[in-house]
């Protein structure tokens, strides 16, 4: 079934929205060290950089579908780019900090807006299930295809000699994408119907942004600070207004009044099991490439050029175990991603190995991070499956939207507490070999073990296989792998 050039421009111009997201939540990480050094930030400022870009988007995933519905799809979609392009030039041309964290942060509310909005246009524009299927793994393609682009430019862009500050072309290249992307949409996509009876609740969004700032920043500025009593009482308020939030959701549900959750699915051992999991795994995720790229750069000697060379192999790597993986994982079902989290193990057992020399040949390197990345791409498609294996069909979307943000929590929560581990470490390591760095040692070997956790829920999820009336879209595997 072949596709006219019409249905390639929408898919195209559509999925350019989450090009343009997933490149900067990868681009920063190679290029922190560099933002950091440039602005001259403390270790809590350059975690904000990334941690508030995540909260922004997590915060509008409640409503993003109400709100499509409410405000039209397109024009939400058109917005949303509108405001990540302005958004980037706050953060290009910002002179301190608090510009810069008020761009990421728009930036973040702005992929919010359009990235949902993308997915949705699509299964609009595709009414022939076949050719829908089809759109969506274009468009799941470029989401990876963007990580990996994203890691190299991070190391590309900050080593520019022909501009000052060059880092600032992490943000500057998404202007021109962006202003032609906007006009694109406008002229090009076809306007769909609002339905103004559709409901849109700004409560939920501003109570979770608040769950989040309340959680993460006592975690994000505590160590730094030697945990001030602010620090701790702001902890224990979050915690609380979190157990109160959700007894009243719970209130809700049960006088049969509109709740955020559906509390039917904490009654399923296998979601409980597949969240749990996923909280572990994407703790680990992100902080990886963060923490890798700070201590190649600081530690190793490596310019950022390199690094993000490095860690292209790392998604080659992850690009091919996915391929790899696909015809697999229902016939072997669990053991393959077992299989997967033995080789994310060891590959980080031989980063404290390898990364423990003086130096480090670049050869080695590579081939460490593509190892790396064949264990990610052996888990990481098959991880929201196994979330909502057991999930019915009618409880699919929202069993979906609790873990998409589960999953953005856990980033947050790795970033604040294992990358935090890494910059603020002073005392006895974890693990340690040799004269490996203390902070290393010990952020790695957090790591391992929250990979191992993940490996005890999956050993206690029933084997993977098909279900009869049980259908996970190939959008919600997409949404999975980004």
């Amino acid at each position: 079934m072949r596709f006219r050039i019409k249905d390639l421009l929408h898919i195209f111009i559509l999925s350019i929205g989450i090009f343009l997201f997933v490149i900067d939540l990868f681009i920063i990480n190679v290029s922190l060290p560099t933002i950091q050094q440039s602005l001259d930030l403390s270790n809590s400022a350059t975690q904000w950089i990334i941690i508030l870009y995540i909260i922004g988007y997590a915060s509008l995933l409640i409503n993003a579908g109400n709100a499509g519905d409410y405000f039209g799809k397109k024009k939400l979609y058109v917005m949303g780019m509108a405001g990540f392009t302005f958004a980037s030039v706050i953060c290009g041309l910002s002179s301190n900090i608090y510009l810069l964290l008020m761009g990421r942060l728009l930036q973040g509310i702005s992929s919010g807006m359009m990235v949902p909005q993308g997915i949705a246009l699509i299964t609009l524009l595709f009414e022939d299930a076949s050719k829908r299927a089809m759109a969506l793994g274009i468009y799941g393609s470029i989401a990876g295809i963007a990580s990996v682009i994203g890691q190299l430019l991070g190391g590309l862009l900050p080593d520019q000699s022909w501009i000052h500050e060059s880092w600032r072309l992490i943000f500057l290249i998404n202007i021109p994408i962006g202003i032609l992307a906007c006009i694109a949409a406008y002229c090009c996509v076809p306007r769909d119907q609002p339905n103004p009876t559709s409901t849109i609740s700004f409560i939920p969004m501003l109570s979770l942004f608040v769950l989040l700032m309340g959680l993460i920043s006592p975690l994000v500025m505590g160590p730094e600070l030697h945990w001030p009593i602010w620090s701790i009482l702001l902890l224990a308020a979050a915690l609380i207004f979190t157990l109160l939030f959700l007894k009243k959701q719970k209130e809700l549900y049960k006088t049969g009044q509109k709740s955020l959750f559906n509390f039917v699915l904490f009654d399923n051992r296998v979601f409980n099991l597949g969240l749990i999991a996923a909280l572990a795994y994407y703790m680990v995720q992100d902080a990886y490439f963060i923490i890798n790229s700070n201590y190649l750069q600081h530690d190793k000697s490596y310019t950022a050029t390199m690094t993000g060379i490095a860690f292209v192999y790392q998604g080659i790597g992850y690009v091919v175990a996915s391929l790899i993986v696909s015809r697999f994982i229902q016939r072997h079902g669990k053991t393959v991603v077992l299989t997967g989290l033995g080789v994310m193990v060891m590959s980080l057992f031989l980063h404290l190995l390898v990364l423990n020399k003086v130096s480090v040949a670049s050869d080695q390197l590579h081939l460490l991070f593509f190892f790396y990345g064949l264990g990610c791409g052996s888990v990481l498609p098959s991880l929201m499956t196994l979330a909502l294996k057991d999930v019915s069909k009618e409880l699919i979307g929202v069993g979906s939207a609790i873990y998409l943000t589960v999953q953005q929590l856990s980033i947050c929560l790795g970033i604040a507490f294992v990358v935090g581990l890494f910059l603020h470490e002073n005392g006895n390591p974890f693990f340690r070999l040799n004269n490996i760095n203390t902070a290393y040692g010990s952020a790695t070997t957090v790591s391992i073990l929250l990979l191992l956790l993940v490996a005890c829920c999956i050993i206690c999820l029933p084997a993977i296989g098909k279900k009869k009336g049980n259908c996970i879209s190939a959008q919600q595997k997409y949404d999975c792998e980004v």
